[in-house]
């Protein structure tokens, strides 16, 4: 049996969606699309259930990529039911994709979320009273503390399983609408095209002119993966379902068109007296099963929002919040992130110990020690780091204030002439680069998109952070260090700015497209809610560890360790170094800093690794990378250093990204280049300063 799992954004699809197929999910992207595609299995009375969640929608026509694959999956795979989620608290926004869906699919089963919230609100939902006045099944649920959500499954199964399509009622549209309706399903009933889909929905299609009737498609089965369950959801596509155009048919109903469209009915006409009428019909039944109670006090919501957004106080509320999350991702986790260094090291010194019981050659000690967990190590130290800023940000998002930070931003967006969306995907990216880029789908405007996504690399993510931390810890002590961390943050920024200018005429994006995002209501996460993803991100990350970034690290080392018997500035790797010394002289950096910088690129964990095999600071030793750093460079080298990782090509997962979602290898190669020489321009700059300055 498949389920479809359909609703507008922000309704608790993805809360429900977790809570059913738990670990059994697969992550990735529709074919040909940059929207993002769950799909999980799961078991009810020896029965295989295949759950799909579609992208959040507010309607099913044509315009957006939200919209096309929620509409072609329900019209081409024809799921046996379809759950639609429905927000009690804002219902009848939220009704009108339901009517699209009865139009579309006999079987759909209403899952009122968020009835508490509604009751809070003064909202009053009869279920029953709206079961009937729509002539489906209708369950309230309570997904943020898991309350009816296998209810809702049940119901979905139930009448997934029918032997014959129920009956729903119809949107009742006016006279003069009626009968072009009519006349247009007289015309297309003895298609072969009315045997395939709903004849009305056909005909209201028909009469909007919608490209996809009459277009043939087929169907092409994606390959078998063993592995299917070992993807990673943040790079993985997946294996979509992939389509193939086969022709297109000229259905019946153009001399019937042209005669419409002369007496004033075009394209456009039908489709706004469609929503009219269906938005009426949703007034008219509203009473029936909702009554609203007069409220003594302001909501939650409303009295939060008082503050949050306000345009006084909303942005020293939101930078407290920013800093509470950098605070806790970076100072807070500190005593666990030593743990995490301490275990290591004591993991190391007990395999070598075992080694050199069974006379184990020095050269595997070396590779152990200085390669494996001097590499390793060093990244697995930050791994608490990432996954509270993780928790943090899944935590803000569940909570409703993420929406606020967007509609925050939107005026600084605007001032760069960039969307209030853009602020959310800048955000995702401090977490990482990988989700910041693909969030810029939810981005509609083709240029908003890519002008936000060529920005995104010069937010430093959590792995430079964490690299970035460690150094200026042992460079600049105590406060200095905090001082030094803002004053890089604020570059990153003032960069951001001036480049977004820059871009906007580069991509020649002219218009500014409006801001419109509805604001969700407030309420409290839980813990599933936050631990869950933040497992998820949590644990890609440490599969990378274990697997690229490990085998960066051997790499490193061997290049640092052979040929054997001679200097470090001999080997390879020195040698490497020597020919990249004439880039970093300039820069005031020595060969080992120009290695890490290369195999930087790589992913950014990896200059931890690199930078303590290079100098060779072994798992067990008692001193760090960072102050090793210290003998090797002086605070303005270290600094300008800090400015050139930060803004340089952030990892080679991003620039994937990039062309993935970009389409592009024209921009994505443009990106690199830039942030390329930008990095570098701005650490000549820092640092030639800086000597002008006195400082050494």
């Amino acid at each position: 049996m498949k389920i479809a799992l359909v609703g507008n954004p922000n309704v608790g699809k993805s809360t429900v969606f977790n809570a059913l197929t738990g670990s059994n999910q697969q992550v990735g992207n529709w074919a040909g699309k940059t929207v993002e595609r769950k799909s999980g299995i799961i078991y009810r009375d020896n029965r295989e259930i295949e759950l799909i969640d579609l992208p959040g929608t507010y309607s099913l026509t044509a315009y957006t990529q939200e919209e096309i694959v929620t509409r072609e999956y329900i019209l081409r795979e024809k799921p046996d039911v379809v759950m639609a989620m429905v927000d009690a608290s804002n219902i009848e926004r939220n009704l009108y994709l339901v009517l699209q869906l009865l139009e579309l699919a006999p079987r759909v089963v209403i899952g009122l979320n968020m009835m508490d919230l509604a009751k809070s609100g003064g909202i009053i939902i009869h279920t029953a009273e709206l079961a009937k006045a729509l002539n489906v099944t209708a369950v309230e649920i309570v997904a943020a503390k898991g309350i009816g959500i296998e209810e809702f499954l049940s119901e979905a199964i139930r009448i997934g399983s029918l032997e014959n399509d129920p009956l729903t009622s119809e949107v009742p549209y006016p006279d003069e609408l009626e009968q072009k309706i009519q006349a247009m399903e007289d015309l297309l009933k003895k298609t072969s095209w009315a045997s395939r889909y709903p004849l009305r929905w056909l005909a209201l299609k028909r009469l909007e002119r919608d490209p996809e009737v009459g277009q043939e498609w087929k169907s092409i089965a994606p390959a078998k993966s063993s592995s299917r369950k070992d993807h990673e959801s943040c790079c993985d596509p997946g294996d979509a379902l992939k389509y193939e155009l086969q022709e297109v048919t000229e259905l019946p109903g153009e001399d019937l068109l042209q005669a419409y469209e002369e007496e004033g009915w075009t394209k456009d006409h039908f489709e706004m007296a469609f929503a009219d009428a269906k938005y009426r019909y949703i007034s008219r039944i509203l009473p029936k099963f909702m009554t609203q109670e007069t409220l003594k006090r302001p909501t939650r919501t409303d009295s939060l929002d008082r503050w949050i957004l306000s345009p006084v106080w909303g942005y020293p509320i939101m930078i407290v919040i920013l800093a509470l999350v950098f605070w806790a991702s970076f100072i807070a986790s500190a005593p666990l992130g030593e743990a995490v260094s301490q275990s290591m090291a004591w993991v190391s010194d007990l395999l070598v110990n075992v080694l050199q019981l069974i006379h184990a050659p020095d050269f595997l000690l070396s590779l152990i020690r200085d390669g494996i967990f001097a590499g390793v190590g060093a990244v697995l130290a930050f791994v608490p780091q990432i996954a509270i800023f993780f928790a943090f940000f899944s935590f803000l998002q569940d909570s409703g204030y993420l929406a606020r930070a967007a509609f925050l931003g939107d005026r600084l967006m605007q001032l760069m002439g960039l969307h209030g969306k853009s602020f959310f995907s800048l955000v995702s990216s401090f977490g990482c680069n990988v989700p910041g880029i693909m969030a810029t789908r939810t981005l509609e405007d083709p240029k908003d998109r890519l002008v936000t996504m060529l920005l995104n690399p010069l937010i430093p993510c959590v792995p430079r952070l964490g690299v970035m931390s460690a150094v200026v810890a042992a460079f600049f002590p105590g406060t200095r260090g905090a001082i030094i961390m803002l004053s890089l943050l604020f570059i990153s920024m003032l960069l951001v700015m001036i480049s977004a200018l820059l871009m906007r005429r580069v991509v020649n994006q002219k218009e500014r497209s409006a801001f419109v995002m509805e604001l969700p209501l407030y309420h409290l996460p839980t813990l599933r809610n936050v631990l869950w993803p933040t497992w998820h991100k949590t644990y890609s990350f440490l599969k990378r560890a274990w697997t690229f970034i490990l085998a960066a690290s051997i790499v490193v080392w061997m290049l640092s360790s052979f040929p054997q018997g001679v200097s470090m500035d001999l080997t390879w790797a020195g040698k490497m170094g020597g020919w990249l010394a004439f880039i970093g002289r300039p820069l005031g950096f020595d060969w080992r800093i120009m290695v890490a910088i290369v195999f930087g690129f790589t992913a950014k964990e990896t200059t931890l690794s690199t930078l303590g095999i290079l100098y060779g600071v072994a798992a067990n030793a008692s001193q760090s990378i960072a102050q090793a750093m210290t003998g090797a460079m002086s605070p303005l080298r270290a600094y300008t250093f800090l400015v050139v990782y930060m803004l340089y090509i952030p990892c080679l997962a991003s620039v994937v990204t990039t062309y993935k979602e970009s389409g592009s290898l024209r921009w994505t190669g443009f990106g690199v280049a830039y942030n390329l020489i930008l990095s570098f321009i701005m650490g000549w700059i820092v640092f030639h300063a800086g000597l002008a300055l006195g400082f050494r």
